[in-house]
């Protein structure tokens, strides 16, 4: 029976720790901190004595290996997913539109929904359905030295278009600004959305905390398999002898009997253990990170009604509605995340009664502000350059993450990807 050594406990470990033990490998998964789940997980707060998630982490449809993996790991019926894509979107004194798209006649009735969408003029609608139809032959290598904002305006997008609609959804799936984020990427992502079929286009939300969606369930499958699962304890070096690595060397354990090791952490991380292990590091990428700022406000009277919003042009990007609370998330939040909890309430409580008439500050009885500080790496040309370089300078240390060689920004699904060719690379 085959031995491989997981390193990291995030969504991408995990997904290969699971995908391993069922192929009755021998698993052992390291972990540095006291928790499994990585950036998506969930912890009992006692401010309000309650369980809670970091932050939202919101799936659509396009997220194929994700939803297999759910299914997988008994966790499908614990997630709602759409009938049908719909989206409130709000803007400033309450006004509120729906971009909402039908089950039939895929894929004219996305393009119904978009000239629907009479939150923005007319025009701005017809240049965002031009832009749709030339997403079918856009080769996405032609535009990798792109800005998203570069792109859209070389498609004659207004600005309107740009703000009100192109940005939201920049921010949204690749939490980084538009005049950033890779085009070629952002181009990939609207093209697994609103080009593959219907299912796609569809939002997904977890019914119960992450850490019981994901992280209980795969603990369950590995602990059935006899596997093992060490936490707390951190990855200082690695030996090695010519082209394979040889030791696991931990702060309390060494590591020596594997024929692979998988290596599921941060490419930051991983950066620190091979200049420990006197290892070059050319081959990994240097990212830069993005944060992402969740904020959580209990009301006495929740006024909401729908299950979450999109706010145009404003701070606040999304809102959820969690019935005795709801939360907001601020992408790419460098401009408030180096303020005091208080600063980022006063401006939070503001946008709201900008947007809601509904809202009053009174109503609030408890808020928390949770800051991911390197939430994700930037998805911007450079980082899309030194990713199609990665390679595993040893023969038995396979990479995986979110970071590897995905083709998708920081998500989720592409942590699930990344694990699941990882393990097609253990033979």
């Amino acid at each position: 029976m085959k031995k491989i050594v997981v390193i990291g406990g995030g969504i991408s470990g995990l997904s290969a720790a699971v995908l391993l033990a069922e192929k009755n490998y021998e698993v052992t998964l390291i972990e540095s901190s006291p928790k499994l789940g990585g950036r998506a997980y969930s912890f009992y707060h006692p401010k309000i004595n309650s369980i809670i998630d970091n932050g939202q982490h919101l799936m659509m449809g396009c997220y194929t290996n994700t939803l297999s993996f759910l299914s997988k790991i008994d966790s499908a019926d614990l997630i709602e997913i759409q009938k049908n894509m719909s989206v409130c979107f709000v803007k400033k004194n309450e006004s509120e539109f729906n971009l909402a798209v039908s089950n039939i006649f895929y894929p004219i009735n996305l393009l119904f929904a978009i000239l629907k969408f009479n939150a923005i003029s007319l025009k701005s609608r017809l240049k965002i359905v031009d832009l749709f139809l030339e997403l079918c032959f856009c080769w996405t290598c032609d535009i990798k030295e792109y800005s998203v904002v570069q792109w859209l305006i070389e498609k004659k997008q207004t600005r309107e278009a740009i703000q009100s609609f192109w940005e939201i959804i920049c921010f949204g799936t690749l939490n980084t600004s538009i005049d950033r984020a890779s085009a070629s990427i952002f181009a990939e992502v609207l093209k697994k959305i609103f080009l593959d079929g219907n299912d796609s286009t569809k939002f997904i939300i977890p019914k119960v905390g992450l850490s019981e969606l994901y992280v209980e369930k795969c603990k369950e499958k590995l602990k059935k398999k006899n596997n093992i699962i060490n936490t707390s304890e951190k990855v200082l070096v690695f030996e090695y002898s010519n082209s394979s690595l040889i030791r696991v060397i931990t702060d309390k354990n060494t590591y020596s009997e594997f024929d692979h090791v998988i290596s599921s952490i941060p490419s930051h991380q991983l950066i620190k253990i091979f200049k420990n292990s006197k290892i070059p590091t050319k081959c990994l990428p240097e990212l830069k990170y993005s944060p992402i700022l969740n904020a959580f406000i209990w009301l006495s009277k929740n006024p909401f009604t729908k299950k979450f919003y999109g706010l145009i042009d404003s701070k606040i990007h999304w809102i959820f509605n969690h019935g005795e609370y709801i939360s907001l998330t601020i992408s790419a939040a460098e401009e408030l995340i180096l303020l005091t909890n208080d600063e980022i309430f006063e401006i939070l409580y503001s946008e709201l009664e900008i947007f809601f008439s509904i809202f009053k500050k009174e109503l609030v009885t408890n808020s928390i502000i949770i800051k991911e500080k390197r939430a994700t790496f930037i998805s911007d040309s450079e980082s899309t350059a030194k990713r199609e370089n990665i390679k595993s300078p040893f023969n038995n240390l396979i990479l995986s993450g979110d970071w590897t060689n995905t083709g998708l920004p920081s998500t989720i699904e592409g942590a699930v990807q990344s694990a699941m060719t990882a393990v097609d690379c253990v033979s």
